[in-house]
């Protein structure tokens, strides 16, 4: 609940806001403010551009405070940017290509045909309708008799991912009961969510040129053509091949399913794997396999150590199927491995119940049930091995099976050695003594430069790392990585055919030699779990698809060489994640058999996946509202009477710069293509691009990919810069439904204000790593907002307020107040210039009303006319990009302004910043809060003698200079090297460094022991406040003078009616009894208070 004036549900505050949030929108819309075009033909002095894109939400739901806090990223540096005199443009499109909304319609059909047929069958057979309806009827009858089952338990169907329902998921938003059925039709999702997207961003208050919106997929005629001559461009330049590839598969839909289409699992490729034939020895009749030859199949990345094999393991309690597979043979396996191999060709398929391909299933099989099954191993030392039981096997990697091979692998050597040497285990599996006790480590591979090693190098890391059975997973995890990679890398082959060999040359020869003979077979599946939109979990396929060849070497290099010179990340994680990606990223399926999108130009038969047709639309944004006005499919009047079909190849290449001539066989007149190429120009390129660091590998990459395939010949057209940020967080945990933090946009405004969501997202961080959104620092910023709202106010029209305030000459208050204004005004600027809009929040609002408090309190509420007015004028400049709404209020409503606050400029500081003022400033205000410490102290009840007696005076004690021991630390200080944080980079610094340095060496035993003591005390306490300033030996003004200066000041805070003198500590003195002027040091003034009756 949004904090207001009480906690008993008194919104007022809040509402002010909105309040103000709606009359500064309707401002804007008024003026068009946001509406930005390039300027007309020769117009002199043009203001530079600033074009700035957020990746495009997808349509198939409300937007929720996930986009909201990566949006705000561009959000906040295109208000930045006008402020700084740029002409700034933010255009925002909505994305429904690809599988998501698809896959959502067709899960809500079969939910409503499910609940229906339920609801059917229990009415009898005179209840049913449906064998007698045409499809389009039956349609209508779905939509009809939906509504009345939403109330009742069958519309509790469950998605097969296990999560909530495509019904109670459409509820969850908010959506009648009556508007649900509407939607499985996937073009009721276009038709609705943008809309209602657009509604949300507005009443975030987003810069937003709305002219330029779009929705893709062909129902937009104007984007389908960009597309189109997008991709016939690539065709052209050969950037795009077709064939028949394993590929990440959706058994539900039928096709590919790309990262986009995934509901987990992105980033997620086909793993290729070599499946070794272990064949049955004694075939049991029960298992129903006819004439087949039975092989137990092990997934391995390592054929070449197939040599060493002594056994195979299964994992007891695990359900195992035997499946018919090709060439008269049949495989003991997981169902999960089998499918993919039935997918991959592998063995014929058939149909489940669900009408979905699967495999041909002879028997299920208990893995107890096929213990000591004796196998015949390719390349084994051993005629005959035997299945034991191994109880840490995954059955969501691989087969479930898994070849055991002891000398190279830590695991298998464990295992083995346990079932040999512990009876009771062997009793307890029924594993016999001849199935393992009589098998030996086989020695296959040799690491010459680890003669320790031996030849058998997972016995010696085990026996080294006293692991002692195979459920150590974490000491075998541990043991296995060292093991491969001195094995792979620096390994030789000491047996078999290629012996003297390496072993990575000796890999591919001994894969080729198994596949060759028959004894191993080439195998795919996804590297990790990947769940489709539909709800199945995905395998690997053989596809004809056509694709785009990232990874190209020609490619690949120019646009590694932009990133790694021409541009901008503003953070380093996030530009070697990008150079990585890169480097990665090879050949991309762009096509699908169906889904909404763009069709390939040449072949109709495809749809272009959701990736690939977002790639360079950030071109489109420049001409969009030339050609839709602003409708987001392009169906209403068009600003320049152009039609879809005008839109040629010929046309797009004039207009993005690709032709120097326009095109002659167009309809289109000349002046109108001059306008659409003058906007291109203008806003290209792209300046920054904001986005989550998960679109890192895949959709930011192909961003620069196309664009450098597109614009071969102009790298001053490819993206100058993007920035990313982790993912958000609400009170310090995942946003989930299930935990009851999730919030859509539209609940964020309204429980909160715009406003106050906005600086809560601006608090929440800011880099790689992973945001905190606080509901507390939402409420908290009502209350602050509206206070400074009230404060202001009272300002400017109170006449009691305007009579405490003073006018003429500064005093030196005032000139502080009025330069750390000016210091705060430069660091709000970088914050924001670095992208670093936490900094940029810090400055520009908590440490300014941090230092608007100080300047009231030092003044007791005295403050200069001019410098309030001034201090509000620029609080409300500095939080344009943050809190639009309330620095419009404040610009027009409280300070009487002419114009927009929206279209100001950035406020200047009106003198050079003066850092010797603010060393004094900040002295005063460091021994102002000692002192003020200090007379608590002094006024604390004694346990024995006298009550405390209230001071009238005081003495303040001023060091001239460090004493030699501590001179001798400072000048050590000053080689310890600083972090970001003014904190030493070696956090070990004391003991690594400063102790043995000679200065410190040099010194008598007793002053050693001192600064040990004082070294630590003085980096924490003044070097993290003041960095390496606070190492000077003396002060660069006269500390003396500026406390004599400010003895009246001194006395009124610390309410002394007396007098307070400044001495130098080093003179003797009857008023500090205790000494305590020893305590000081330059720039800490000590003080002694006394009672002059005393």
């Amino acid at each position: 609940m949004a904090t207001t004036e009480n906690q008993s549900g008194n919104f007022t505050r809040r509402d002010k806001l909105v309040e103000y949030e709606q009359s500064a929108q309707k401002k804007w819309e008024d003026a068009h403010v946001y509406e930005r075009n390039a300027p007309e033909e020769g117009a002199k002095d043009a203001p530079e551009h600033f074009m700035v894109t957020f990746a495009i939400p997808y349509m198939n739901g409300m937007l929720h405070l996930g986009h909201a806090f990566s949006l705000t990223k561009a959000e906040f540096a295109v208000r930045y940017q006008s402020l700084k005199g740029k002409n700034a443009l933010f255009p925002f499109g909505f994305h429904c290509t690809g599988m998501p909304i698809q896959a959502a319609a067709g899960n809500l059909k079969r939910e409503l045909e499910h609940a229906l047929h339920s609801e059917d069958e229990s009415s009898g057979p005179e209840g049913s309708e449906q064998g007698q309806q045409t499809s389009s009827e039956s349609m209508a009858s779905l939509e009809r008799k939906a509504v009345g089952i939403f109330h009742s338990n069958k519309s509790k169907t469950k998605a097969k991912t296990g999560g909530l329902s495509q019904i109670e998921i459409l509820k969850s938003m908010g959506i009648p009961d009556e508007e649900i059925p509407k939607f499985c039709e996937p073009q009721h999702w276009l038709e609705y969510f943008p809309p209602l997207g657009k509604r949300d961003l507005k009443r975030f208050g987003v810069a937003v040129d709305w002219r330029r919106s779009f929705i893709t997929t062909d129902a937009n005629p104007f984007f389908d053509a960009f597309v189109q001559w997008q991709f016939r461009h690539l065709k052209a330049g050969n950037r795009l091949a077709f064939g028949n590839r394993p590929t990440i598969y959706s058994i539900r839909d039928g096709q590919p399913c790309a990262d986009h289409d995934r509901s987990s699992g992105e980033g997620v490729n086909p793993q290729e794997y070599t499946l070794i034939k272990m064949e049955v020895q004694k075939v049991k009749p029960e298992w129903n396999t006819g004439d087949n030859k039975v092989f137990f199949v092990a997934a391995t990345l390592r054929p070449e150590t197939m040599y060493g094999q002594t056994n195979c393991f299964v994992l007891p309690d695990a359900e195992y199927g035997i499946f018919q597979m090709n060439n008269g043979e049949a495989f003991v396996c997981s169902y999960r491995s089998a499918l993919n191999m039935v997918m991959q060709d592998l063995g014929p398929k058939t149909k489940n119940e669900d009408g979905e391909d699967c495999p041909v299933q002879l028997a299920t099989v208990k893995g107890s049930d096929l213990l000591g099954t004796p196998l015949s191993a390719p390349l084994a030392k051993y005629s005959t091995v035997y299945a034991l039981p191994l109880l840490t096997i995954s059955m969501g990697k691989g087969t479930g099976i898994v070849t055991s091979v002891p000398a190279d692998a830590p695991d298998d050597y464990a295992a083995l050695k346990d079932w040999k040497t512990r009876k009771n285990w062997r009793d307890q599996y029924g594993v016999e003594e001849e199935w393992c006790v009589p098998f030996e480590v086989v020695p296959i591979i040799r690491i010459e430069d680890m003669p320790e090693w031996g030849d058998e190098a997972a016995v010696y890391l085990c026996e080294s790392m006293k692991i002692d059975s195979h459920k150590q997973k974490d000491k075998l995890s541990e043991a296995k990585k060292l093991c491969y990679n001195k094995g792979f890398y620096q390994g030789k082959m000491i047996i078999g055919k290629y012996a003297g060999k390496s072993v990575q040359e000796a890999k591919p020869l001994v894969r080729k030699d198994l596949i060759d003979a028959g004894l191993a077979i080439k195998y795919y599946e996804p590297e990790g779990l990947v769940i489709s939109r539909s709800g199945d979990e995905c395998v690997v396929a053989y596809c004809d698809q056509w694709y785009i060849r990232y990874g190209e070497e020609e490619w690949k290099n120019k646009v590694l060489d932009h990133v790694e010179h021409h541009f901008e990340t503003y953070n380093p994680s996030s530009l070697n994640q990008q150079i990585s990606a890169i480097d990665w990223l090879k050949n991309w399926a762009c096509s699908r058999n169906f889904g909404l999108g763009t069709h390939l130009p040449w072949d109709k038969r495809w749809v272009i996946e959701s990736l690939s047709d977002s790639t360079i639309y950030m071109a489109y944004y420049t001409i969009a509202h030339l050609l839709q006005g602003g409708v987001l499919d392009g169906s209403g009047n068009h600003p320049l009477g152009i039609e879809a079909d005008q839109m040629t190849d010929a046309v797009f290449d004039y207009i993005f710069d690709l032709a120097d001539k326009p095109p002659k066989d167009t309809s289109i007149s000349l002046e109108s293509l001059e306008k659409l190429k003058r906007e291109f120009n203008y806003w290209y390129p792209m300046s920054l691009r904001c986005s989550g660091k998960d679109l890192i590998p895949n959709h930011l990459t192909m961003c620069l990919y196309n664009h450098a395939a597109i614009w071969e010949n102009r790298p001053d057209l490819w993206p100058e810069a993007f920035f990313t940020n982790g993912h958000v967080m609400v009170d310090d945990e995942k946003m989930s439904k299930s935990l009851g933090n999730f919030l859509t946009l539209d609940q964020a405004c309204k429980e909160f204000s715009a406003d106050a969501t906005r600086l809560a997202l601006a608090d929440a961080g800011d880099g790689l790593e992973n945001a905190n959104f606080k509901r507390k620092t939402a409420n908290d910023s009502i209350l602050a907002l509206t206070t400074f709202d009230n404060w202001a106010t009272e300002v400017m029209t109170s006449p009691a307020e305007f009579e405490k305030e003073r006018d003429g000459e500064f005093t030196f208050i005032d000139k502080c107040f009025a330069n750390e204004l000016n210091r705060l005004i430069g660091e709000a600027d970088a914050g924001y210039s670095k992208m670093m809009m936490r900094d940029a929040l810090k400055a520009g609002w908590f440490d300014m009303q941090n230092l608007r408090d100080q300047y009231r309190v030092l003044t007791d509420g005295s403050m200069h006319r001019d410098l309030l007015r001034r201090y509000i004028e620029v609080q409300a400049l500095v939080m344009v990009p943050i809190t639009p709404h309330f620095s419009e209020h404040v610009w027009s409503d409280i300070l009487n302004k002419e114009g927009l606050a929206v279209e100001q400029r950035w406020p200047e500081a009106d003198a050079p910043f003066d850092e010797s003022l603010s060393r004094r400033y900040n002295m005063l205000q460091s021994n102002l809060r000692e002192f003020r410490l200090e007379l608590q102290k002094h006024m604390q009840p004694r346990k024995k003698g006298p009550a405390p007696v209230q001071p009238t005076d005081a003495v303040i004690y001023v060091t001239k200079e460090y004493k030699p021991f501590q001179q001798t630390c400072l000048k050590v200080l000053e080689e310890v090297e600083l972090d970001e944080n003014n904190e030493p980079v070696d956090k070990k610094f004391m003991g690594n460094f400063f102790k043995d340095h000679p200065l410190i060496k040099a010194l008598s035993k007793q002053e050693k022991g001192m600064a040990m003591k004082f070294a630590p005390f003085h980096m924490q306490t003044e070097v993290k406040v003041k960095g390496k300033e606070a190492l000077a030996l003396t002060l660069p003004f006269d500390e003396t003078k500026m406390l004599e200066d400010q003895k009246g000041l001194i006395k009124k805070q610390l309410g002394l009616p007396g007098e307070v003198e400044v001495r130098d500590a080093a003179e003797e003195s009857s008023i500090d009894k205790n000494n305590r002027r020893a305590t000081g040091a330059p720039g800490r003034a000590v003080i002694v208070f006394y009672a002059k009756d005393e």
